[in-house]
């Protein structure tokens, strides 16, 4: 998407506000005629103002602020919300510009760029979400310590409930471990979900996807990282899957890691928190286990998808 492009999408979300202003503006005049008036005198007076904003000796903010109260009192007389007629803006920041008063672009605006180079590694399962998260899947007989599978998957769909509620005052990293079926990807495109809910941007890869990128850009193709670098949640699945390729796969987790240190990723995989280490090395391992940085969760019990 071109940047004319997302200027065009902000001239399409002010003609559809502006359209249900005057929606609204009728539905009032409708049924008040009396506000017409009202409305006609404040216009008046705020355009006055305009014409002698130089003149000191003049002012019109009484007259003003009277009239707003008297259509505001109209309005609530009437049963509607005492700011149905403001200005309707998607985003209060930029008035739906994209553009900020010392002409820096609205994060916004970076957010709308972001979400397109990240158009293909969205959430596209609508049937994943802590809403339809069913628990009674899961075995009840006590598997280890006296705690079933189901009891374990409890207090991790509380956890990542958290995690999702408190996003992005939350770890910077997310691990999940455990075996084949066990719900890990659910689990992460849940919280996934919950994320873009609340309005951030969020991606998902698998790790054989992620890692072809990063050989495509060693070999020197001309490939995007700051995407996968900068999107605020990154979900990579899978890991320990994909080839270990020298220069590539190591290096590359690395300074994912290294440089999404304020950002949030979180990260699944059926190895073993020791066979991350032997798989990746003592860096990469620190960095997941930083207890300071990083919040694990384990799964155990049987493959829930047989």
């Amino acid at each position: 998407m071109s940047i004319s492009e997302v200027y065009a999408q902000y001239e399409r979300i002010r003609e559809k506000n502006s359209a249900e202003e005057q929606r609204r503006l009728n539905e009032v005049l409708q049924k008040i005629p009396e506000f017409e008036e009202v409305d006609r005198k404040l216009k008046e007076q705020q355009r006055k103002r305009i014409t002698n904003a130089l003149n000191e000796n003049i002012s019109f903010e009484k007259q003003i602020e009277a009239l707003r109260l008297a259509a505001r009192g109209l309005l609530i007389s009437s049963h509607f919300p005492a700011d149905y007629l403001d200005p309707i803006y998607t985003c209060a920041v930029c008035h739906d510009t994209g553009s900020l008063d010392n002409g820096e672009r609205c994060d916004c605006f970076k957010k709308r760029v972001l979400e397109d180079k990240l158009n293909d590694a969205k959430l596209l399962d609508e049937n994943v979400s802590f809403e339809q998260f069913r628990l009674e899947i899961f075995d009840d007989e006590p598997i280890e310590n006296g705690k079933s599978q189901r009891f374990m998957m409890k207090k991790a769909k509380q956890l990542s409930e958290k995690y999702a509620a408190d996003f992005p005052a939350c770890s910077s990293i997310l691990l999940i471990s455990g075996g084949i079926g066990l719900g890990k990807t659910y689990i992460a495109k849940c919280i996934m979900r919950r994320v873009i809910e609340r309005g951030y941007t969020a991606a998902f890869y698998t790790a054989y996807r992620l890692f072809s990128i990063f050989h495509r850009h060693r070999l020197g193709e001309d490939v995007d990282l700051d995407p996968i670098m900068e999107v605020p949640l990154l979900i990579i699945d899978d890991i320990g899957t994909e080839p270990m390729t020298k220069n590539v796969t190591v290096e590359y987790f690395f300074d994912l890691l290294n440089e999404r240190s304020s950002l949030h990723t979180i990260i699944i995989t059926n190895l073993p928190f020791d066979e991350i280490f032997a798989r990746y090395g003592e860096r990469i391992h620190s960095r997941l286990m930083d207890k300071n940085a990083s919040v694990k969760i384990l799964l155990k019990g049987k493959d829930v998808r047989y």
